[in-house]
């Protein structure tokens, strides 16, 4: 009778153990934080760097805290203009996670086989800004060469989006013409904006994310050309990485549902899934 009894109290001790052990996760939300918890391990005290365009600014520091507070991890940042950040990550051989502004200049990193996995994430759609109430009386690509029309672009040697604007131009015939009415050229699209909002320029070729933020200062105006000209953002995890679990986990979760809903809240499109 002992036996049985100390085979019965085995066997409750046993349940009860299991019962304590799949307790945690019975919603979707709990599973998740699980899954996420056991897949990084012991990730407090852990920390990520992320290079970032400077138009990507805002998303992407919301979708790293987002992922900090689910898993502990630290989660820190360079924005800049892209040249700038290949450069940089070229020189140090430091950092786990990578977003320029598009796709193609991935290449220098890339062909220094620092890309150790990538996926893109949002598109980035070229748009034309003029200033509320369009004072100078802008309503297509050609208007930019007009005598007195006072221009902003993107330094082409270092954004994505002044390389577009000159490419478009160029096919266009409008290049040369343009050049003469550009006032400034900078380093990173949000100066554009700024340039913008300060009606210190009567338009500038921007992506369309930097007008979300800026409607009531800024307007688009319909540019047919602009529809071959858009880019792609991609994530990409850094071969110089120390943490390449963890960085990838990092870029996997950029691009996850919840980011999606970031990227589309500060005017991004996602890339299909």
């Amino acid at each position: 009778m002992r036996g049985l009894k100390a085979a019965g109290l085995l066997s409750g001790l046993l349940l009860l153990g299991l019962l304590l052990l799949t307790g945690c996760g019975n919603g979707p939300g709990q599973q998740g934080q699980a899954g996420t918890a056991n897949k990084t391990g012991n990730a407090a005290g852990r920390s990520l760097l992320v290079y970032s365009g400077a138009g990507l600014k805002k998303p992407v520091e919301e979708i790293g805290a987002a992922f900090q507070a689910q898993t502990g991890v630290k989660v820190t940042y360079t924005f800049g203009g892209t040249a700038q950040l290949n450069s940089q990550i070229l020189l140090s051989r430091q950092g786990d996670v990578y977003l320029p502004g598009d796709i193609a200049e991935l290449k220098p990193v890339r062909d220094k086989n620092l890309v150790a996995w990538e996926k893109n994430v949002v598109y980035h759609i070229p748009v034309l800004a003029v200033p509320r109430g369009n004072p100078a009386g802008i309503h297509k690509l050609t208007d930019l060469g007009r005598p007195g029309v006072k221009v902003a672009l993107g330094d082409p040697r270092a954004n994505p989006i002044g390389k577009l604007a000159d490419q478009l131009l160029q096919k266009h015939g409008l290049l040369e013409t343009v050049n003469k009415n550009v006032v400034v050229r900078t380093p990173t699209a949000n100066e554009l904006v700024v340039y913008l909002s300060t009606k210190q320029v009567d338009a500038a070729i921007i992506w369309e994310e930097n007008y979300a933020g800026v409607k009531d200062q800024l307007e688009l105006i319909p540019i047919p050309e602009f529809k071959d000209y858009v880019k792609t953002v991609p994530a990409a995890v850094l071969g110089c990485s120390k943490e390449k679990e963890l960085a990838q986990e990092l870029a996997e979760f950029i691009t996850s549902p919840p980011a999606c809903q970031i990227w589309q809240k500060w005017g991004y499109k996602p890339v299909a899934r």
